[in-house]
């Protein structure tokens, strides 16, 4: 069963390691909107198996790949096939969110 949301989070490796999950998910990353909704410009998916929602978000951070990003949010799975489901119908809710465009 997919979780709640839970966000928005500051996007930095305090607010990572107190908040986010050492499971298996999707999550959310963005920056506020005026109205405080999270303005989604990635969503990304944790499998498990020593791959965590924490430590993806602590791998995007210390990359520093998308430094317009300023917080983050998440949804626990409870398996693999069901984060790579949920991680394919909220990329296509959002409308290919910035970061998850492909070239080509």
């Amino acid at each position: 069963m997919i979780g709640k949301y839970n966000g928005h989070y500051s996007y930095d490796k305090p607010f990572i390691m107190t908040n986010a999950p050492d499971e298996i998910g999707i999550y959310y990353l963005g920056l506020l909107n005026g109205d405080g909704s999270l303005g989604v410009l990635y969503v990304g998916r944790a499998k498990g198996e020593d791959v965590s929602i924490k430590s993806r978000l602590l791998n995007h951070l210390n990359n520093n790949e998308w430094p317009d990003v300023t917080h983050f949010g998440f949804c626990i799975c409870d398996s693999e096939g069901e984060a790579t489901a949920h991680e394919v119908s909220e990329t296509k809710r959002l409308n290919y969110p910035k970061y998850n465009q492909r070239a080509g």
